[in-house]
């Protein structure tokens, strides 16, 4: 999902890009498609609402500074105001630490927690994956696969219903190879 909203939010921003002149109707493009990639990525409505009325405003009220084009000024409030939304960086401290990673389905949970797995790994500590996910069909197949190619074990048991048991005896087995 966050692959289709930058690839999304990557194409509005061209076609502003692409564009001669930046007047109203060009800004007001711009925030539309703004608007369809952020809520097709389940971004919450009225933080997309906000987010927009702040970037037409910022864009049609804001005089660019001098040197800068009022294309690459626009680009510049919507980076500011995007980065605005997401919110501050956070430094992810290299320490003995489990992390729960729950969301809706289909928001790339399973895909992230291979990444920090392997962002994890290659800074030297010990991880492990486990798998509680009980309600989609092949979600442990897939980060298994995934924990494998980044040489990370991996414990789940699809045929349990409990994710509170499969934790349990997740956190039992993987503390013997690897905590």
């Amino acid at each position: 999902m966050l692959d289709t909203l930058g690839s999304n939010l990557k194409d509005a921003l061209r076609k502003l890009a692409g564009k001669t002149v930046i007047d109203r109707a060009a800004v007001e493009e711009l925030v539309k498609d703004l608007q369809r990639a952020l809520i097709s990525a389940d971004v919450n409505v009225r933080q997309v609402m906000q987010l927009s009325q702040t970037i037409k405003k910022r864009a049609l009220d804001e005089q660019p500074p001098k040197g800068v084009t009022a294309r690459e000024h626009v680009l510049r409030i919507v980076y500011e105001e995007l980065v605005a939304l997401v919110g501050k960086k956070v430094e992810v401290t290299l320490e003995k630490q489990t992390i729960l990673m729950a969301g809706l389905q289909g928001s790339g949970k399973t895909t992230t927690t291979a990444k920090l797995a392997r962002f994890f790994k290659r800074k030297g500590m010990r991880v492990a994956v486990i798998c509680a996910d009980t309600f989609r069909p092949g979600a442990y197949t897939q980060i298994k696969t995934l924990c494998d190619k980044v040489h990370v074990p991996c414990y789940g048991d699809p045929s349990e219903h409990d994710a509170r048991k499969i934790v349990r005896d997740g956190l039992a087995r993987l503390k013997e190879e690897v905590i």
